[in-house]
């Protein structure tokens, strides 16, 4: 009988170790003021925070964040129930935290984990500066000239303590996250290089300095910098303040930025990601460029393989579409029959300037676009500008094409749409053989709604397109006008 409970004793401890050894991460902290509520352990990733873990809060401020899932590295944040939040760096899978609610950073101790340690050391020394800082601030009110200079002469001292006590920091502990993380975020320190002619500074020079030495300080292997909030930003700075907002420029960028990130797949797989995805949304007219490039280069090379079969499709299809469509190609022909059954080719069409546009005469915004369009072509054409508009009707009901014609009194354009080929529903390329089919039009000329515009010059070059949304008939006006006195 004692040789059985031994036996089923030591059974049970076995059974207790093995059930606390699947928690492959387990985080125990307590802020002392919480109680009875509910916290969450949330993580960066890229410019956005995601949920991990949640945890009840006892009455004693405890609780424990624990899971079979091994956590990827990087900052994550701990969300206390009014919202307010601390970081810290996950790198190991176990340890302990304790700290108070009304002084989170600075009663912040850590137990089993030397990059937390490492890191509330350096958060509360910098705490401890900043009020320091705010003090002397403070004494310079109502001072006299000479005490504030002091003032001044202090504060600038108490920067470079802090900024000494970084650079000792990251060269103490230069493999640690937040020793990267400091290291991604400080700016690049320009030396002095040569001058102008006249003695001034050259400020081109300083830029492209700038710039090429950016990412100097960054780490493109370390994927752990995914998850914390300076490797979205860096990126995202680099393309919107170091990178002309045209598409060639921003296309050598993009590029560049691949490049740099091949050393670590993840950070490859996320830069690729994040630029096409940025390229593919973005509302600027002629960024399709960089989507169809990106697309071209990655996608089409087999060097992205994180993407399943029937979403590459998609991607690549959504590039090819808009391929023939960009600012610089030239427009598709169209062959249609106007009211009359005449064909008009668009190729044929000897104007300086020619605007197409795609309606429906049911939409709304079709009604609207196509009257102020019309009172700027009568302008247009008072002012001698040589332009045509080629107003196609996607809608097949004869009779609302013509009153919608009628009603806008758009008679002196060249009004065309295609019925012949689709009759009862199904479409017989065969009925009208001379014409552009209406289910190529809308394939084309990417017409995925209503109304499309597409501006083009003599040579039916497009010069305003419609991929990212129309652009108002105002700046529309603007182009006209511009391009009409080259």
């Amino acid at each position: 009988m004692k040789k059985y409970f031994l036996y089923t004793l030591l059974f049970l401890v076995v059974i207790s170790e093995n059930s606390f050894s699947q928690d492959t991460y387990r985080f125990e902290g307590q802020v002392k003021g919480l109680q009875d509520s509910t916290c969450m352990l949330a993580y960066y990733y890229g410019d956005k925070q995601f949920a991990k873990d949640t945890a009840e809060i006892d009455n004693e401020g405890r609780f424990v964040f624990s899971g079979e899932e091994k956590l990827d590295h990087g900052m994550y944040m701990v969300v206390l129930p009014d919202g307010n939040y601390f970081e810290m760096v996950v790198t190991e899978d176990r340890f302990s935290f304790t700290t108070s609610l009304d002084n989170l950073i600075g009663n912040m101790k850590f137990t089993n984990s030397y990059e937390n340690e490492k890191f509330y050391g350096y958060m509360q020394f910098i705490s401890e500066k900043q009020k320091a800082l705010k003090v002397l601030q403070s004494k310079k009110e109502n001072v006299s000239e000479k005490e504030a200079k002091s003032i001044d002469i202090q504060i600038e001292k108490m920067g470079k303590v802090v900024m000494d006590f970084q650079t000792n920091f990251t060269s103490e502990n230069p493999d640690i996250l937040f020793s990267k993380i400091l290291n991604a975020s400080k700016d690049v320190e320009i030396p002095e290089l040569p001058l102008l002619a006249d003695g001034t500074e050259n400020k081109d020079i300083q830029f492209k300095y700038y710039k090429s030495h950016f990412f100097d300080n960054f780490d493109f292997s370390d994927d752990r910098l995914l998850r914390t909030p300076v490797f979205h930003s860096k990126i995202n700075t680099y393309l919107e303040n170091l990178t002309s907002k045209i598409p060639d420029s921003i296309i050598v960028s993009c590029d560049y930025l691949i490049e740099k990130s091949r050393v670590n797949p993840d950070v490859f797989r996320y830069v690729v990601s994040y630029l096409t995805s940025t390229y593919e949304r973005s509302k600027i007219m002629g960024l399709e460029k960089v989507f169809v490039h990106l697309v071209n280069k990655y996608y089409k090379t087999n060097d992205v393989t994180w993407v399943d079969e029937a979403q590459m499709f998609k991607i690549i299809d959504r590039a090819e579409t808009i391929e023939p469509l960009m600012i610089g190609s030239k427009a598709p022909n169209l062959v249609l029959r106007d009211t009359s059954d005449v064909i008009h080719n668009l190729y044929a069409i000897n104007k300086d300037l020619t605007m197409l546009i795609f309606y429906d005469p049911d939409c709304g915004h079709c009604k609207e676009v196509v009257s102020d369009v019309k009172q700027n072509y009568d302008e247009w054409l008072n002012n001698g500008i040589s332009i045509e508009v080629i107003a196609v009707c996607v809608e097949l009901d004869r009779d609302k094409w013509i009153d919608f014609i009628n009603t806008y009194n758009t008679a002196d354009w060249i009004n065309v749409a295609e019925f012949k080929t689709f009759v009862d529903g199904e479409f017989n390329r065969q009925n009208d053989p001379y014409v552009t089919p209406f289910p190529y039009i809308k394939q084309i000329y990417d017409i995925n709604g209503t109304p499309k515009i597409y501006l083009l010059d003599n040579d039916k070059n497009i010069l305003v397109n419609s991929i990212k949304g129309n652009i108002g008939v105002e700046q529309l006006s603007e182009v006209v006008l511009k391009e009409s006195k080259k």
